[in-house]
This record gives C-alpha cells, sequence and structure tokens, in this order.
C-alpha cells in the first residue's frame, strides 16, 4: 500500500478547521454589524440633514424671504448624504430693490465622516439679480460651487467659486464675462492682536479673486486682454444681514467700517494697487479714503494717442504730470503713480480732481 493511501487528515487538522470557521464567522459577523450600524447612521444623518433645510427654510421665510422648491430626494449611500432639491427659488425685497436667486436643481451635499461640512451645487448652473429704481444686473453662472463649514449658529467659513459667469443688464444687455470667480468668507476671524481697546470688532474677513474679466464695449480702450481683479477686506461692527437697510444704518451708527487692505487690478499695461477705508454716511453713500498706486499710465497715454483717441500734446503734457508725481516701482520695472483716493459728499475724487459720483446704496 502507498504512502498516500495511508496518510490521513491529521488529528491537528481537524481541531484547526471549526476554529477556523469560528474566525471566519465572527469576522462576518462583526462586518454585518459594522454595516448596519453605517446604515443606521447614515439614515440618522440623512434624517438630520433634510430636517436642518426644512429649518432653515422656515427660518427664512419667517424673515420675509419667499422661498419655493420642488420635492426633497435623498441619496448618496454610503460616503454621502446627497439631498436634491429641484426647482429652487429665493427671492427678498429690500426696500425698492429685489433680489433673486434661482436655479434648476440644487444638491445639498455632506459626507458621513464631517456632517458639519456642507456643498451647495446647482447641477445645471443657477442665476442671480438685483433690481431697482437703479436699474438692474443679473449673473449667470455655469457652473456653481459652495463649501459651508457648519458652526452652531450660522456658518464660520464659506468657500464659493463660479465659472463661466455672465453679468447683464436690462434687456439682457451683456455688462461682463468672468471665467472664474473665487472667494472665501471667514465669519469668525482671529482676534486682532494689535487692536485698540474700544475699537470696532472684526466680524467678517472675505478674499476675492476673479479671472478672465471682459467687460462689454471696451474695445476701444487701450488695454490688452482680459482683467484680473483681487480683493481682501475686512467687515468691522455687527451687521444684520436680514435687516435690510435699517440694519445697514445700525451698523453705520455703531461705528462699522470695511477695511480693503488690498485691492488690485491688472489689466495690461495698468497694474493698480489700493488700500483704504469704506464707511456709510448719513444718507447711506459710500464714503472713505485709501491710497492708489498705478503703474503703465505713460504707456496706457501712448496706446490712446495710437488710437488717435488723444492728441499728442495733450498726452505729452499728462505725461509729464506722471513723471513728476511718480516714483520708480518696487522692481525697477517702470514708474508708479502714486495718489490719495477720497469718497466724501458723494463725490470720488483723486487728488484733488472729481472723478466721478457715488448714489445711496438704497437707490
Amino acid at each position: 500500500m502507498s504512502s498516500s493511501e495511508t496518510t490521513g487528515a491529521s488529528p491537528e487538522t481537524g481541531r484547526r478547521s471549526p476554529k477556523r470557521r469560528l474566525l471566519v464567522m465572527a469576522v462576518l459577523g462583526v462586518c454585518l454589524l459594522g454595516a448596519a450600524a453605517w446604515t443606521v447612521a447614515w439614515q440618522l444623518l440623512a434624517i438630520r440633514v433634510e430636517a436642518t433645510l426644512d429649518a432653515w427654510i422656515a427660518q427664512r421665510r419667517a424673515l420675509g424671504d419667499r422661498i419655493e422648491h420642488g420635492p426633497m430626494t435623498t441619496s448618496g449611500f454610503p460616503l454621502a448624504v446627497d439631498v436634491q432639491i429641484r426647482q429652487v427659488h429665493w427671492s427678498r425685497e429690500d426696500g425698492p430693490t429685489l433680489l433673486t436667486a434661482a436655479a434648476p436643481e440644487v444638491i445639498a451635499s455632506t459626507p458621513v465622516w464631517n456632517p458639519l461640512r456642507l456643498t451647495l451645487r446647482p447641477t445645471k448652473g443657477g442665476r442671480a439679480s438685483a433690481a431697482g429704481s437703479w436699474g438692474s444686473v443679473t449673473g449667470d453662472a455655469e457652473i456653481a460651487h459652495a463649501m459651508l463649514a457648519l458652526g452652531r449658529r450660522a456658518p464660520t467659513r464659506i468657500d464659493l467659486t463660479l465659472r463661466k459667469l455672465d453679468l447683464t443688464g436690462p434687456g439682457g444687455v451683456m455688462h461682463a464675462t468672468v471665467d472664474e470667480v473665487t472667494a472665501v468668507i471667514d465669519t469668525e476671524p482671529e482676534p486682532d492682536e494689535n487692536a485698540v481697546a474700544g475699537s470696532v470688532p472684526t466680524v467678517l474677513t472675505i478674499s476675492l479673486y476673479a479671472d478672465g474679466v471682459r467687460p462689454s464695449g471696451v474695445d476701444h480702450l487701450p488695454f490688452d486682454g482680459p482683467a484680473k481683479i483681487a480683493l481682501n477686506a475686512v467687515l468691522r461692527g455687527p451687521m444684520d444681514p436680514t435687516a435690510g437697510v435699517p440694519g445697514l444704518a445700525t451698523w453705520r451708527d455703531a461705528g462699522g467700517v470695511i477695511d480693503i487692505n488690498r485691492l488690485a487690478v491688472s489689466w495690461s499695461p495698468v497694474d493698480l494697487v489700493g488700500d483704504g477705508t469704506v464707511a456709510l454716511d448719513s444718507a447711506l453713500r459710500p464714503e472713505g479714503a485709501g491710497i492708489a498706486e498705478i503703474q503703465g499710465a505713460a504707456e496706457t497715454l501712448d496706446r490712446l494717442v495710437a488710437q488717435g483717441r488723444m492728441k499728442a500734446g495733450q498726452a505729452a503734457l499728462f505725461k509729464l504730470a506722471v513723471i513728476a508725481a511718480s516714483e520708480p516701482s518696487d522692481d525697477g520695472s517702470g514708474q508708479r503713480l502714486k495718489a490719495p483716493v477720497t469718497v466724501q459728499g458723494g463725490v470720488v475724487r483723486v487728488g484733488q480732481i472729481a472723478v466721478g459720483k457715488v448714489r445711496p446704496i438704497t437707490e
């Protein structure tokens, strides 16, 4: 008889098989319990997200907002909770101004492992508009995305992205197109260590960047390609965004101001950098003061002459004035014109020269 015929399963192997089966069954049981717990957690989170959205909508309606929407449906299992809301329309009357926003469908999404991060995304773009006695402006974004870090009472941070944005006026007249706008709004900024006791506290900071800005009807202007705009600003003084015009007056009376730490506009050949402080006067008109630094003014004058929009003699006089008031730029690449900018009594002045007017923000 061969050895293969006489050799059978050893007693040790027989003893191991039940243990292995028990181990496999235990692992499967743990996996099933984990899956069941995850499913329950997802269901509870989905209920919480829907309840939060319903409560927020009810709160906004109580404050005077008009919000209409279609049915809500929930999906996204197992990694996220996605609430799809169809035919969303929001509007609010603020004095003579009507604000509206609409989207065919909005998805509110939150990951299961971080329920305090909420993402809002119109799947087919969105539209927002403002209309009043001053006219109207409408913005249509092909792609929109907002991520909110939720706090106990309100979002502590908002990251907003808009792509392929069209800005139009009455009758659909195009004002400008923008390739992309990104903004970061921090509603719980770090305390200012250099703040003076009794000063108006910082309640919000905003950083904004716009790329590919193309104003309409400016083919005759002496600039190349699209412009780029960057803004970093601080809002000081408590403001209730739901209080409308009376809330703005209260904010003004409490010493509310906006500190513009940096405003940069790059539109070749011009580079403009400025900073300053803006508030509201008794007529709710913007007022303030700041400093603007402009590089490329001489090149712009040369282009105006080449386009036949300015006489060479006039341009030469302006260039002499610019050179006399300019200083070398930091990188030594050209001359930089530095001038004070003031807004007071509804008049905008660069130095002592009036260049425009501003109207009350209620108009």
